[in-house]
C-alpha cells in the first residue's frame, strides 16, 4: 500500500491508532489499573533520574537473586509509546512482572515529550537512558552484555532509532544490545506529517527523514531483533513493521517477525504482559531465561 495515495480520511484511519481503535480509553484505563496493582505486588524504586530533562526518569525493578548479589541478570529497558507526545511509564508498569519473575532486571523509562522537545531530543534522551542504565548495570545485579529493549509504538521507534542513528560521542562507547523486541512501531515518520495528530507532535520533513529507521535500518549482526505487530492493525500500520523487518534483514540484522492474532494497537501489549503469551515468552527466551 502506498500511503501517498490515501485520502486525508484514510490517512487518519491508518495512522492515528486512537481513530483505528475507538475504545482506546478502555485500554488506557486497563493499563493504569493493572500497573497500579503490579507495582503493589512487585515494589521497586520509582522516578530515579538518568538525565536533567523534566521527564528523564525511570522505575527500577530488581529480582531476588540480583538483590542477593548475583551480577548476571539480563537488563531489560522498557520504552513506552504515545506517538512521542503522550502517555507515561506509570501506565506501562504492568509489563514488568513476567520479565522480573523470569529473572531480569527491568527499567521502565520516561522521556520528555513533543512538542516541548523535538523527536531528535527524545532519541538522544533514549540513548542517554541506555548509556546510564548500562553503566549502572553491575550495581543493579545485571550484566551489561545482556542488554535488551522492549518498545511499543513510538517506543519501538525510539528503541530502534537509539541504535540505527548515530550514537552521541559524549555518551562514550555504545552499549551493545543483545536483543530488541519492537512492538507495533512507527518506523517511518513521514506519513505522520500528513495527519492531524502532528499538530501535537510538531514534526517537519527534515526531522522525519532524519528519524526514518526504515531508510536507516538497524545494523546489528550480533543481536536479535523481534518485530511484532497485531493483525487487527490498519494495513498501512502493519506495513510499517513489514518494511522495517525487511530492511533490518537486508542490512544483515537477524530479525524475526511475529503477527499477534487479533491484536490491535493497544491490546497487543497484553501479549507482552503474561509469561504464557507468545510475545512475552518469545522475549523471555531471547533473554535466555
Amino acid at each position: 500500500m502506498d500511503w501517498r495515495s490515501l485520502s486525508p480520511a484514510e490517512l487518519e484511519a491508518h495512522y492515528n491508532p486512537r481513530i483505528a481503535v475507538p475504545d482506546f480509553a478502555v485500554h488506557f484505563e486497563a493499563y493504569k489499573t493493572r500497573s497500579a496493582e503490579t507495582h503493589k505486588r512487585i515494589g521497586g524504586q520509582f522516578d530515579l533520574r538518568y538525565g536533567p530533562g523534566p521527564l528523564q526518569t525511570y522505575d527500577l525493578h530488581v529480582p531476588p537473586h540480583a538483590l542477593a548479589g548475583a551480577k548476571d541478570a539480563p537488563l531489560l529497558i522498557i520504552v513506552h509509546g504515545g506517538y512521542w507526545r503522550g502517555l507515561d511509564k506509570s501506565l506501562h508498569g504492568f509489563l514488568v512482572e513476567p520479565f522480573l519473575k523470569a529473572g531480569a532486571v527491568v527499567a521502565n523509562i520516561n522521556y520528555d515529550l513533543c512538542p516541548a522537545v523535538s523527536l531528535d531530543v527524545i532519541v538522544r534522551q533514549t540513548q542517554e537512558a541506555i548509556a546510564h542504565l548500562a553503566g549502572q548495570a553491575a550495581g543493579f545485579g545485571a550484566d551489561p552484555a545482556r542488554l535488551f529493549l522492549l518498545g511499543h509504538s513510538a517506543g519501538a521507534h525510539l528503541a530502534a532509532a537509539a541504535y540505527a542513528l548515530p550514537w552521541p560521542k559524549d555518551l562514550g562507547a555504545r552499549p551493545k544490545p543483545a536483543g530488541l523486541a519492537l512492538v507495533s512501531g512507527v518506523y517511518d515518520p513521514e506519513p505522520v506529517l500528513h495527519v492531524p495528530v502532528n499538530a501535537e507532535i510538531g514534526l517537519d520533513g527534515a526531522t522525519a527523514r532524519r528519524n526514518n529507521v526504515v531508510a536507516q535500518p538497524l545494523r546489528l549482526p550480533q543481536s536479535r531483533v523481534l518485530v511484532a505487530v497485531g493483525d487487527a492493525e490498519p494495513q498501512a500500520w502493519i506495513e510499517q513493521s513489514l518494511d522495517f523487518h525487511s530492511a533490518c534483514r537486508d542490512a544483515g540484522t537477524p530479525a524475526d517477525l511475529m503477527r499477534i492474532s487479533g491484536g490491535n494497537h493497544f491490546s497487543i501489549l497484553y501479549a507482552a504482559a503474561e509469561a504464557n503469551q507468545p510475545l512475552a515468552s518469545a522475549l523471555i527466551r531471547m533473554m535466555g531465561l
